[in-house]
C-alpha cells in the first residue's frame, strides 16, 4: 500500500475497532469477504461491511487491500500453488509418474488443508457463480486436473497402473483431496458433536489427511499394492524449491 512496505505489514496486526489487535488479519479479511462474496454476491458486497465482519476499522482493511478487486484476486488465486506444483513435476524428469502423482495429490491436499480460514468448498461455490471474474481460478484447477490426467495416463503407459478412464479418475482424486480438507475443517465442530467416527487418527494432522488422500488414490490404480510404499519414499523425496512449498 501507498506509504506501507510489504515488511510492516507483516511485523504486526492493525488495530480491531474494538481495540485489540489481529496478529494475522489478512487471512481474516480474505475468509470474511469470501462468506459474504457467497452470502450477498460480490456486487452489494462493501469494504466496510467486510471490515465489520472481521471487527477492524474500514481503514485497517484498505491497509492490506487497496480494493475490493485485490480481495476478489486474492481469493481467486487460491489453486496457484497446485498450478505450480504440476509444472515443477512435469519439468522432472527423473521422478516416476506414480510418484509424481502421489506428490501433487499429497501437495494439493496439504495446502487446501491450510487455507483455513478460508474454506475452499466457500471459494469454488463463488467460483461457479461468477466464472469470468473467477477465470484464474479456473486457469489453475485445469492446470492441476491436466497435470492429474497426465501422471495417471504415464502411469498407465508404464503399466504401472491398470487401465482406467483417466479423466474420471482425475475427478475422483481431487473430489476426494476436497472432501477431506472439507471433513478435516469440521472436524472440531459438527463432525465432533454427533460422534462421526473419523477413518484418520488425527484430522488435526495435515500431512496424515495429505498422505490418506493421496494413498487412496494411488492403490485404487497401483498394479502392485505392495509397491505403495516404494512410491510413496519416490514422492516425498523430489525435490521442490522452497518458494513452492
Amino acid at each position: 500500500m501507498a506509504g506501507h512496505a510489504a515488511s510492516d505489514r507483516d511485523r504486526g496486526g492493525r488495530t480491531r475497532a474494538d481495540g485489540s489487535r489481529s496478529s494475522d488479519p489478512r487471512d481474516e479479511i480474505i475468509a470474511a469477504a469470501t462468506r459474504l462474496f457467497a452470502e450477498k454476491g460480490y456486487a452489494d458486497t462493501t469494504m466496510k461491511a467486510v471490515a465489520d465482519a472481521v471487527g477492524l476499522r474500514q481503514p485497517s482493511v484498505y491497509y492490506w487491500f487497496r480494493n475490493k478487486e485485490e480481495l476478489l484476486h486474492a481469493t481467486a488465486s487460491i489453486n496457484r500453488y497446485s498450478a505450480t506444483v504440476v509444472a515443477l513435476l512435469t519439468a522432472n524428469d527423473s521422478a516416476p509418474p506414480p510418484a509424481k502423482l502421489y506428490r501433487l495429490l499429497y501437495e494439493d491436499t496439504r495446502h487446501i488443508c491450510l487455507l483455513r480460514p478460508l474454506d475452499y468448498h466457500q471459494v469454488e461455490s463463488i467460483a461457479y457463480q461468477r466464472p469470468q471474474e473467477f477465470s484464474q481460478f479456473w486457469a489453475d484447477y485445469r492446470a492441476l486436473f491436466d497435470g492429474v490426467v497426465a501422471f495417471i495416463e504415464d502411469s498407465q503407459k508404464l503399466k504401472n497402473f491398470r487401465s482406467s478412464d483417466s479423466l474420471s479418475a482425475a475427478a475422483a482424486a481431487l473430489g476426494l483431496n476436497e472432501g477431506l480438507q472439507k471433513l478435516r475443517r469440521h472436524h472440531a465442530g459438527s463432525v465432533a458433536a454427533v460422534d462421526f467416527p473419523i477413518p484418520v487418527p488425527a484430522l488435526d494432522d495435515v500431512s496424515a489427511v495429505a498422505h490418506l488422500s493421496a494413498t487412496t488414490t494411488l492403490l485404487s490404480h497401483l498394479v502392485d499394492h505392495t509397491s505403495l510404499d516404494t512410491v510413496r519414499a519416490e514422492a516425498m523425496a523430489i525435490e521442490l524449491p522452497p518458494d513452492s512449498q
